[in-house]
């Protein structure tokens, strides 16, 4: 338009398109998702992680860095602690750990009736000491079922990082509602609620071998490789004097459920921040040598978090 001193073109058709198809795909995603997981899950378990490992198998030949990372850490794994290399198997396993987690989300209370908790009775009086209990968990077999069947007995508050993918935190937290547990984030907010539900003599749950924000933590050995490992739950058992229970959700026969076992943490942490995380390490490295088939070796567990500092080299 002359004298405007402005050009105000006119959105093109393809940009329209492109607003319109995007909008759309906004639209339906969600419930397209919600859809497809339900009548996915909505399967016999056993059903459910025959199809998962077989998802498992694909990706992992389907896709060479997924296929070369569970390589890598299986094998560093094995070669240093002396069990048996199964990739393939790994591979299928994998796959049924997200199978288990579609599973006990669809049918929170079968999920329960189909496990069990070693030494149960046990860890109830030890909730019931008044200081609260620190569980910590590992990506080891159906490990979603961990913070429910402990919700069942007792009041429960649980640390979680939020999915990358909105919709997809949306679908995990509606999915874990449990009148008996809050979940919250893996933040400053968060730390403070977990501080403030021990000290109402609560149980607060951590899934301690995920790679932390860099400042959350050190570099520790896991399977004698470093590992930037949070530090979050050696400083909270210090604060609190609380005892700390590792736990480990074992994957029974196709269909059959979990049994969860545990360890508790006996003697307190070195003072060493870097030796205590390399303590806790050791015990979730017990914990999946028992079962390493069922351990999510695909996960980037030594990955260096953005802006922290290079992982020691011997």
């Amino acid at each position: 338009m002359l004298g405007s001193g402005r050009c105000h073109p006119r959105p093109s058709r393809n940009t329209k398109t492109t607003f319109g198809w995007s909008f759309l795909y906004l639209r339906l995603e969600w419930p397209m998702l919600y859809f497809i997981l339900r009548l996915f899950s909505s399967l016999p378990l056993a059903v459910l992680q025959i199809i998962g490992a077989g998802i498992g198998l694909l990706i992992y030949l389907g896709s060479p860095r997924y296929r070369a990372r569970l390589n890598k850490n299986h094998q560093s794994a094995a070669n240093y602690s002396g069990f048996k290399l199964t990739r393939w198997r790994v591979a299928a396993e994998s796959g049924m750990i997200f199978a288990d987690t579609l599973w006990i989300w669809r049918y929170p209370k079968a999920s329960i009736n189909k496990a069990s908790i070693e030494n149960l009775d046990q860890i109830i009086e030890l909730s019931k000491n008044g200081k609260g209990l620190i569980i910590l968990a590992s990506h080891l077999g159906g490990f979603e079922i961990v913070p429910r069947i402990f919700a069942e007995h007792m009041r429960a508050t649980v640390m979680y990082r939020p999915a990358r993918k909105q919709l997809v935190n949306d679908l995990m937290l509606k999915s874990r509602k449990h009148p008996q547990m809050d979940f919250v984030e893996a933040n400053i907010g968060g730390v403070r609620k977990i501080k403030r539900a021990l000290v109402r003599g609560e149980v607060v749950g951590i899934l301690a071998d995920q790679v932390p924000s860099v400042g959350d933590g050190v570099w520790a050995k896991f399977f004698n490789q470093y590992a930037y490992t949070t530090s979050f739950p050696i400083k909270l058992s210090r604060q609190a004097n609380v005892a700390i229970l590792f736990v480990g959700a074992e994957r029974l026969g196709l269909g059959k459920g979990w049994v969860i076992k545990s360890q508790l943490m006996l003697r307190p942490f070195s003072e060493s921040l870097i030796e205590a995380c390399t303590e806790m390490n050791e015990h979730f490295e017990e914990m999946i040598i028992s079962k390493p088939n069922q351990y999510l070796w695909s996960y980037n567990r030594y990955k260096r978090p953005a802006g922290a500092e290079v992982a020691p080299v011997e």
